[in-house]
């Protein structure tokens, strides 16, 4: 009966780590959303400040994974957003246009 049991508990373990990955996967892709609001908001330039803003807005997201990673690593997660932001940018006059708009205004 023990281990059945043992098996329940290992299958619910995998199941929980799968959804978390998909979870955090998920969060990583929002963050590129929530820099590039940021950059239109508050510009080029601002660094700290679209750090700030990005994790404002992820509270309000997902309120559990801002109380799970600590500042430093969310900091790293929003540098690398903002990498793919830059790459998509150069990649795609349309979203260039979109996310500089509002900044020319």
């Amino acid at each position: 009966m023990s281990d059945i049991i043992f098996y329940i508990i290992a299958v619910v373990a995998v199941i929980l780590v799968i959804v978390a990955a998909m979870r955090f996967k998920s969060f990583r892709n929002w963050l590129v959303f929530a820099v590039s609001e940021a950059e239109k908001y508050l510009g080029s330039g601002t660094g700290k400040l679209k750090i700030r803003y990005a994790y404002d807005l992820a509270v309000k997201q997902y309120p559990t994974i801002t109380k799970i990673i600590p500042w430093c690593v969310f900091s790293k997660l929003v540098d690398a957003a903002l990498v793919i932001m830059r790459q998509m940018i150069d990649d795609n006059k349309k979203i260039a246009e979109a996310i500089n708009k509002k900044t020319e205004e």
